[in-house]
């Protein structure tokens, strides 16, 4: 099976795909070039719990409007 893709939002609201950085206005086209616009790519959004939520569902629009539905959030276990 295919890895699933990671993008990774850090505490600046800096967006990553796998480690590399990538401007919000195009996100969606270097996801359609590293997917080979292969839509059920797997995508997981993984964003450091400092910045705002709404970065996060900002990144998550974009990935959704472009086509991709198999897109999932990661969160860490709260430690106790």
């Amino acid at each position: 099976k295919e890895e699933p893709l990671a993008i990774t939002i850090n505490s600046e609201g800096i967006v990553f795909i796998q480690e590399t950085e990538v401007a919000i206005d195009t996100l969606t086209a270097r996801l359609k070039a590293i997917s080979n616009n292969q839509k059920d790519t797997r995508i997981f959004i993984r964003g450091d719990k400092k910045i705002d939520y709404g970065k996060v569902m900002e990144v998550m629009s974009e990935i959704t409007s472009a086509g991709y539905n198999r897109v999932s959030l990661i969160t860490e276990k709260p430690q106790r």
